[in-house]
């Protein structure tokens, strides 16, 4: 798809850090565990939907149409 991004690493409390204080993708900044499990965070545009740590959830959300219908 074009201006796909998939972007996976560590989970992070602050800007600029991880857990080990190595830099992080900007991109990943601020983007938690969620109930203390990892979580997918789908973003279209400059919109984000809420996370979410289900599968199945989130293949629905990415089977969904982008944009406009």
């Amino acid at each position: 798809a074009p201006g796909l991004v998939v972007a996976v690493g560590p989970p992070t409390a602050g800007p600029a850090s991880g857990p080990s204080g190595s830099a992080v993708l900007p991109l990943l900044a601020d983007r938690p565990l969620v109930g203390g499990r990892p979580a997918a965070y789908v973003c279209r545009g400059f919109v984000c939907d809420l996370p979410t740590t289900d599968a199945a959830a989130l293949a629905r959300t990415l089977a969904a149409p982008s944009g406009p219908a």
